[in-house]
This record gives structure tokens, C-alpha cells and sequence, in this order.
């Protein structure tokens, strides 16, 4: 069996139509989930960016031990690495670096080029497409990603298509040759910013005439008018209609070069991104300089991307309602791929749900960002079960408690009326953290249930 890869960054589950969205047009997304297991409850466990793709390349809840660029920890295994060592071929082919350490392993890797290529013949000096006030800074930050949206040549020029034709090609050189393949293919796309060519956007809003926050600030949302806010929503579901058209391309290309039959299709995405939601816009708090200064809690809104495991002759769009994180998809590539799981991974495989052996693999979900930090503040983390999200807010928020039951858009926090309840959940909240040898000293610093923010919080921009 072979397995293709697709992690798509930034992609939120609910602007999805396999996931019930009935507005953003995602045809391919949504006709790969007709073939696929689709997981309902999928959480992302180490956040952001280059945490989540660790977690997959090692099987393991990595927020614990490592941070985003940290190099290979002792003992810790690469899935390609162990793919390679049973004969496969592996390739790594995206437009994003994040985790580089971990990608040495791999037969092939290719990095595309994230820039446009007519930006040379941009304007140094170029106008804004919003107040500066409500967009993400340095200055001279901006004012390079507004020239390279100005050089995009159409959107055969973007990340996304430059990614889906590179994975392609090399498809196409594999055509013929019957050594199976691993090929993880990775987009930054449809993450910030939000630069579609304009057809794209005008699928949405094609009238709109205010500021367009096409790389909002990460901050509380009372900078942003309500219809500048609806208008970042429109133009991130335009990039996401975008970046669906060139998924749609390398799925056609594996049935046109007859992959289709014994090749397993994996679809996911790191995390979502507040536009708005619980008055957040972005993914951590920045000051005005581009430094992280705070970290938020991680909702469903931008904890809960999509998971989508196309098997051929296994699936057929069916739900699985189990909680299942990255660390997850890691032994289910291993099985799918018939090779041994090695006792560090700390992922559970997926096939018990599809082959409705069980239920469920796992009770509940754990989302937060590195626990490196915590010497000089103790982030947020959201430990989720079917009936609550008990968030431990460290030092930089307070703890709440949420009923999904009777409240599942987490907006009503009730952990001063069900305190007990939110002491048991940090308690499994621990055992967890104690199952999965969380570092003593991250394990003492939790301990203490409920515990006061503090006003000012000093540590590096480490993620």
C-alpha cells in the first residue's frame, strides 16, 4: 500500500462541506471525503504549526518535551526514516519549512518557492489594503507580502498550485515502478494571507469596499468593524476555494495514473485560525512589534482542522465520532503500511474505528502549545471530553469550564459553579500528562488546580 500525505495549513473543519458547511465551495475536499473515513472529533494536540507536523513525523505528544525548532530529541523515531528502513520510498515536497530537522530522512525533498514570480516588477512602495493599526506588523513585513500578492501570475503562480504540480511530477516519475511510496506533500495554504486572486474573494463578497485584513493583527478582536471581520472570513474561505481547485488536481492526477486502487489518500490540517470567535483574531497574542506576548486558549474554533483517511476498499464516507490527534496518524500510516509500531509512538492507529473493532481509541483531547516555556509562564491547555473543555489557563488566562452538552460554542464558562467537576478533569488532565512521561518539572508547575493569571507575563517568542 501507498500513502500520500496532504497537510494543508490553517484549514478550520467547519468552513468544510463534508463537515456540514453549506457556503464555502470545497467540491474536491468533499469528494475525498465521500471515499474516506471522516473523523468528527479530531483535535490538534501540539499547536501550531511546526509542533503539529512533529507530533505526525514521530507518533508522540511532543508540546511536552520540545519546541518548534529544537533538534531531534534522543530516542525519538521519524516516520519516514523507519519507512525507509522497510524498503519504501519517501519524499517530502511543500512550500514550508517548518520542523526542517525532521525531514532529513526522507529519499526526496523538495522546498517550492513561496515567492510570486513577477514580484521583482512590483513597486518598492506600495498602498496598504488596510488601516496599518488593524494589520499584523513589522511594517516592512506587510509591505512584502502585499508586493508578492501584487506578482502572483493568476493562482497557477500560488504555494498551493506550485505544491499540488510538484507533487505531481513527481508522481508521475513513479509511474511504472512498483516500490511503494510514502508522500507527504505540505502547503502553507490557505494560511494567512488571505491573497486569492480576486475572483476568488469576489465568490463571497464581491462588493465589499472597506478595509480588507488580509493579515490581520493577532489580538482581541475590538479593533476590527464587524464588517471587516465577516469580509477576513470571506476572503480566507476564498483562499481555502483556492487551495481545494489544486487538492482536486493531484487527487485527479493519482486516479489518472492509476494510483487510485492501492494508494491511502490522508487529509488534515494543523489548526483553524480566529476570525473573531471569542473575540480573538489570529492564533496568539502580538504586541506591535511582532513578538509573541501572550497565548490564548485553544477553542474548537482553531483546535479542531479536519481528518479525512481515504483506504481503497475500506471506506466509503462513513463518521467516526472517536477523539483522535496528529500523534495518531502516525501509527495508522505504519499499519497501513505494514510495518511494526515502535513502543515510543504514542499514537493510537485508527484502523480498531474502521475496521469497527472499537469505538473509540481515546476519552478525550489535548491541545495546547509547548510546554518549553513554562520556567517563565505556564501556557493554556485544553483537555476536552464528549460532555466538557476544562481549559487550564496557567499563567496567562483564567481556567474555565465549558458544558458541550447544553453549550457546544463554548461560550458560557461555568467553573465557578462546577468547580468539582473541573478538579476531576485537571486531575486526568495530569494522569495524562503523567502517562505520556511529561518532564517532572512541567508536571510539578501543573499541579495546582485553578490557578491566578499573572499581569505581566515575560518569556522569549519561543513557540
Amino acid at each position: 500500500m501507498n500513502v500520500i500525505l496532504i497537510i494543508s495549513d490553517t484549514v478550520r473543519h467547519d468552513y468544510c462541506g463534508c463537515y456540514g458547511n453549506e457556503w464555502v465551495q470545497t467540491p474536491n475536499i468533499d469528494a475525498l471525503a465521500r471515499e474516506s473515513a471522516i473523523m468528527t472529533n479530531f483535535f490538534t494536540a501540539s499547536f501550531p504549526t511546526g509542533p503539529m507536523r512533529k507530533d505526525v513525523q514521530s507518533g508522540r505528544f511532543t508540546f511536552t518535551y520540545t519546541n518548534w525548532q529544537a533538534p531531534r530529541v534522543e530516542g525519538e523515531v521519524v516516520l519516514s526514516e523507519i519507512l525507509r528502513a522497510e524498503g519504501y520510498r519517501t519524499a517530502f515536497i511543500g512550500d514550508t519549512a517548518n520542523s526542517d530537522q525532521l525531514k532529513a530522512e526522507f529519499d526526496h525533498k523538495q522546498i517550492v518557492s513561496s515567492r510570486s514570480s513577477k514580484i521583482d516588477h512590483v513597486p518598492d512602495e506600495v498602498e496598504l489594503p488596510a488601516d496599518p493599526r488593524k494589520l499584523r506588523i513589522p511594517m516592512n513585513r506587510i509591505k512584502n507580502i502585499v508586493r508578492n500578492a501584487m506578482g502572483w501570475d493568476g493562482d497557477e503562480d500560488s504555494r498551493v498550485a506550485r505544491t499540488m504540480r510538484a507533487a505531481h511530477r513527481w508522481l508521475e516519475d513513479q509511474y511504472g515502478d512498483e516500490t511503494p511510496f510514502f508522500l507527504f506533500v505540505d502547503t502553507f495554504d490557505p494560511h494567512e494571507p488571505w491573497d486569492p486572486p480576486r475572483y476568488y474573494i469576489d465568490l463571497y463578497d464581491p462588493d465589499y469596499g472597506g478595509d480588507e485584513l488580509m493579515e490581520p493583527a493577532y489580538e482581541p478582536a475590538d479593533y476590527a468593524a464587524q464588517k471587516e471581520i465577516q469580509h477576513m472570513r470571506y476572503m480566507y474561505a476564498g483562499k481555502l476555494t483556492m487551495v481545494d481547485k489544486w487538492i482536486g488536481y493531484l487527487l485527479d492526477g493519482i486516479k489518472r495514473m492509476g494510483f487510485a486502487d492501492n494508494t491511502a489518500v490522508i487529509f488534515t490540517s494543523d489548526h483553524g485560525f480566529y476570525h473573531g470567535e471569542h473575540n480573538l483574531i489570529g492564533k496568539v497574542l502580538l504586541d506591535r512589534e511582532g513578538a509573541i506576548c501572550g497565548r490564548w486558549p485553544l477553542y474548537s474554533t482553531i483546535s479542531h482542522p479536519p481528518l479525512l483517511v481515504r483506504i481503497p476498499g475500506d471506506t466509503k464516507g462513513e463518521r467516526y465520532d472517536s477523539f483522535c490527534q496528529p500523534p495518531d496518524i502516525t501509527p495508522t500510516i505504519m499499519e497501513l503500511m505494514n510495518v511494526s509500531i515502535p513502543p515510543v509512538v504514542q499514537g493510537r492507529s485508527l484502523f480498531p474505528l474502521i475496521h469497527y473493532e472499537q469505538n473509540s481509541i481515546r476519552d478525550f483531547a489535548i491541545s495546547s502549545l509547548t510546554y518549553v516555556q513554562d520556567s517563565e509562564a505556564r501556557c493554556p491547555t485544553s483537555f476536552r471530553t464528549s460532555d466538557y473543555l476544562y481549559i487550564y489557563g496557567g499563567d496567562e488566562w483564567n481556567s474555565e469550564l465549558y458544558d458541550l452538552q447544553t453549550d457546544p460554542e463554548e461560550q458560557r464558562n461555568i467553573i465557578d459553579s462546577r468547580a468539582e467537576v473541573a478538579e476531576q478533569l485537571h486531575q486526568q488532565y495530569l494522569d495524562f500528562l503523567k502517562e505520556i512521561n511529561c518532564p517532572e518539572m512541567s508536571l510539578d508547575a501543573r499541579r495546582g488546580f485553578n490557578p491566578t493569571p499573572r499581569i505581566n507575563v515575560p518569556y522569549k517568542k519561543i513557540l
